[in-house]
């Protein structure tokens, strides 16, 4: 026998089989799990939102079928979605225009008819008030008149004055050579007082060239003036005219139509009768003294 042989199998201890170090292996475990961890994640995570989506997809494509939309994407026109909108603000806006136009047109026409009516109303106002003026104003002339002829009844005049009246010489004829001219402010006098004025102002000297007073509303006496019945010879200051003109009248009465008259606060309701003096009203034209009123017969 070898000695080295035998003293060295005898001496050593018997070899074991080395492993690598820990840190060797265990990197490459790692990696090796990581790997097949990936591949399962993939297989049981990847495949599912895949097939989730296209389950959306053709749910979604369901739906717009069923709307009847397309599923082809198409350019969308903005303006002809807005021009129905602008039309419909536009269309707002005139009819707001419009109404409030009307409303003014409106509330004009209001104010017109209410200005209407008020001016209606203060005219027959004014009216009421000129007729109720004019109506207590020929009330009370006749009221005098009538007082005045009672009076004058009683009353017998001058003895002097109606004898120089009744020899005042007077025209003995009735014929008419000029046409009178006579102021009328409410129509013309009736035609009998037209042919006495003529025949006055062609008998008596001097009547020609005088203001004959015709008719007129206001008088008081609604069968005289306002009639057309009634003359006033304005002879002013020329009394000695007046009494020539009272003495035409009395001796033609029948013939002119005369019914009465009034002279110098006085008045004749005859041709042979007496005068009858009247009140005093206070001036010189309501007096009669500065004109011959005749009264004609209708």
């Amino acid at each position: 026998m070898n000695p080295r042989t035998t003293t060295g199998r005898r001496g050593a201890a018997p070899r074991a089989r080395r492993r690598p170090p820990a840190t060797v292996r265990r990197p490459a475990l790692y990696l090796g799990v990581a790997a097949a961890g990936a591949i399962l994640v993939n297989a049981f995570v990847g495949v599912e939102p895949t097939a989730q989506a296209e389950g959306e997809a053709l749910q979604s494509v369901s739906v717009a079928e069923q709307l009847g939309l397309s599923a082809q994407a198409t350019p969308i026109d903005v303006t002809e979605d807005l021009e129905p909108l602008e039309d419909l603000a536009v269309s707002r806006s005139a009819r707001a225009a419009e109404q409030t136009a009307a409303q003014q047109v409106q509330a004009a026409a209001d104010q017109a008819e209410l200005d209407r009516q008020k001016a209606e109303a203060e005219a027959a106002a004014r009216a009421e008030a000129e007729a109720k003026a004019a109506a207590e104003a020929a009330a009370a002339e006749a009221a005098a008149e009538a007082a005045a002829q009672a009076e004058a009844a009683a009353a017998p005049a001058p003895a002097g004055r109606t004898q120089a009246r009744e020899a005042a010489p007077a025209a003995s004829s009735v014929a008419a050579t000029a046409v009178a001219r006579i102021s009328n402010s409410s129509g013309s006098v009736r035609s009998q007082v037209q042919a006495a004025a003529d025949a006055v102002v062609s008998n008596v000297s001097g009547a020609a060239g005088i203001t004959l007073g015709g008719t007129r509303p206001s008088a008081a006496d609604p069968n005289g003036h306002p009639s057309g019945l009634a003359l006033d010879y304005m002879v002013l200051s020329n009394a000695a005219l007046g009494d020539a003109i009272v003495a035409y009248h009395r001796a033609h009465w029948n013939e002119l139509g005369v019914d009465y008259l009034i002279w110098q606060q006085r008045m004749l309701s005859s041709p042979d009768g007496s005068w009858k003096g009247m009140e005093n009203r206070g001036s010189a034209t309501a007096n009669h003294y500065d004109h011959v009123h005749v009264n004609y017969r209708g």
